[in-house]
């Protein structure tokens, strides 16, 4: 399959060096060491994965540190089904992270699969298995594919007392998660939000199989039985730190990052994202004297079993630090799949960062590409501090060709289903020409924050689209609700950005000021793009649109009654607080222009 090519004459000549300087060497000895270790978190594999690590940084002269904290984890080891009164000899079945560990008996009802996987929820505003009665002492068995962490909920306070999914796959489920509490360990108030009934995953041809039984006169009675762990297990952290000698004066850094933990060996998820973490680090250290800023590379464990348990670590234990000095953050996960030519489907970043990607994308690559909103997921454990995001998947192989090979939709692999949370996601899943572009894109993208005078970021295009998010909600609110308050305010500082930026453009606001600005204006915009919660928190990790604030407007569309007026209630004090938190934006922007140069 060919490769798009590079166009090297818009690279200036630190980018070319970059770009040359890059090697597959490296990260293809990573991948074959890390090929062989199934890196679960909390396991010995997992810590001789960080070693190798932390012994390549050392080869290659390259300062870090390496935290041991104690992780919430939850590590699943089988499930069983029993059929009462029929045969079953069935393929792999898997249970799920934070699945109750036990064995339940009960008879099976069949539920449907609730609009489908998690990311189709969003488009309907009813809550799953709305049409689903009493389940008390019943198994559910549902199509949801995935396995939404809504569907887990839905079920078990309609009284189902197990949970059987089936998923698209004709070999063996996905493995997966199923706690909504972002980071795995929950505040102590809400230590009830994890799931206290026992999942199993099945195959698609065993999932028919149990459904054609269950929706037979006679039914289906069955006995499930999980076996987990789930504790408190120390997993290594490991955060390269190269300082920018450029400008030593600058203690702002971006965060580049990826998690190393895995199901299984996990070689496009994501050992070739460790191996483009390690020849970042490589790489820019030996130009760390002509950085501007300073690079933090890290390694995250706990992000399959313990739900980005390493990076909501950090995200806790450096808060204020992240907070003050953190200028992006960008995610390394499934980069260098086989045949993945395309940026179509899976790249995500935040509004302001779109023609920083887009142009790195087209410089580095001269593939197509595509800008999707930021989904509730990867390690994007950062988006309550409000820092601009970019990359949380990397290319992907084209859809054509997916479809050719009879892949369903998943979220990673560069869409290779054949390798996605399964045992199957094996050495020959990679490709060294995929990987070495993909590396080649992280690193000019990256280094284009470190070096850039002004930060590269259009909060102009930011609050555009909060516009356009807002403009829906108040079409499906119609009369019901006024949401003119924040409509004008966004225009107004729609404008007032994009009269900054080219002050700032013109070098008529100093570079100091006007990074300050943009940063700030990142705390403010980006947190109402993507959250709900307060900055030093974590939302659910269960889908979100953007503007979440204001998300309940799309209840408008099937409540009546009391409950109509529950929305309004509910609308009025968030667009209260959205209000404050504009003209808080409008007031940064304000002193900005006061203080120009």
């Amino acid at each position: 399959m060919s490769q798009p090519t590079t166009d090297r004459g818009v690279l200036d000549q630190f980018e070319q060096r970059l770009y040359d300087e890059v090697s597959i060497d490296e990260p293809w000895d990573l991948l074959e060491e890390f090929a062989t270790l199934n890196r679960v978190s909390g396991s010995d594999d997992e810590v001789a994965a960080a070693d190798y690590v932390c012994d390549r940084l050392d080869a290659n002269g390259v300062t870090y540190r390496r935290h041991e904290p104690e992780l919430y984890i939850s590590q699943p080891h089988g499930a069983t089904i029993e059929t009462i009164g029929k045969e079953f000899e069935p393929g792999p079945i898997k249970t799920v992270s934070f699945s109750a560990s036990t064995t339940v008996s009960g008879p099976v009802e069949y539920v449907g699969s609730a609009g489908g996987d998690l990311l189709e929820e969003e488009d309907d505003p009813r809550e799953p298995y709305h049409d689903v009665g009493d389940l008390s002492g019943r198994i559910a068995l549902t199509k949801a594919g995935s396995l939404s962490i809504r569907a887990v909920r839905k079920l078990s306070e309609k009284g189902a007392i197990g949970v059987i999914a089936i998923h698209k796959h004709d070999r063996e489920p996905h493995n997966g998660i199923a706690t909504p509490i972002w980071g795995g360990a929950p505040r102590y108030d809400e230590r009830e939000k994890i799931p206290d009934v026992p999942i199993a995953n099945v195959n698609s041809p065993d999932g028919e199989t149990l459904r054609e039984w269950a929706e037979s006169d006679e039914g289906l009675e069955i006995e499930l039985s999980t076996d987990l762990t789930t504790d408190w297990m120390e997993c290594p952290v490991v955060v390269a730190e190269i300082e920018g000698e450029a400008d030593p004066e600058n203690d702002d850094f971006v965060l580049l990052h990826g998690h190393y933990d895995s199901w299984y060996v996990g070689v496009t998820d994501n050992a070739t994202g460790d191996a483009g973490l390690l020849e970042a680090a490589r790489v820019f250290e030996q130009h760390s004297d002509e950085l501007d800023r300073n690079l933090r590379i890290a390694w995250w464990p706990g992000h399959s079993t313990g739900r980005y348990a390493g990076s909501t670590w950090y995200a806790d234990q450096f808060a204020q630090e992240l907070a003050e000095r953190c200028v992006a953050q960008v995610n390394m996960d499934s980069p260098g799949a086989k045949d993945a030519t395309e940026y179509t489907d899976m790249s995500c970043w935040t509004p302001e960062a779109h023609d920083l990607v887009g142009d790195a994308i087209d410089d580095v690559t001269g593939a197509p590409y595509e800008e999707h909103f930021p989904y509730r997921a990867g390690d994007y454990s950062f988006d309550n501090l409000g820092i601009t995001g970019f990359f949380m998947l990397s290319s992907n192989i084209p859809a054509e060709i997916r479809e050719e090979r009879g892949y369903h939709p998943v979220g990673g692999c560069g869409g290779n289903s054949d390798a996605w949370h399964v045992s199957t996601d094996t050495l020959e899943k990679a490709g060294e020409d995929e990987l070495l572009r993909d590396i080649r894109l992280y690193v000019i993208s990256v280094a284009r924050v470190l070096n850039a005078d002004v930060l590269p970021f259009d909060h102009a295009r930011t609050a555009a689209k909060l516009r356009e998010a807002v403009q829906r909600y108040d079409e499906a609110a119609g009369d019901r609700f006024d949401f003119s308050p924040t409509l004008n305010r966004l225009d107004a500082l729609k404008a007032e950005i994009e009269a900054f930026q080219d002050a700032a453009e013109a070098g008529e606001i100093d570079a100091t000021t006007a990074n300050d600005t943009i940063t700030s204006l990142s705390r403010v915009l980006t947190r109402l793009y993507l959250v709900e919660r307060g900055q030093f928190e974590q939302d659910p990790a269960t889908g979100r649109e953007p503007f979440p604030r204001f998300s309940v407007a799309r209840k408008f569309e099937v409540v009546e009654g009391d409950e109509v007026g529950f929305v309004e209630t509910q609308l009025t004090r968030e667009q209260n607080t959205v209000v404050g938190e504009l003209e808080r934006a409008r007031s940064i922007v304000a002193d900005a222009m006061g203080g120009g140069a």
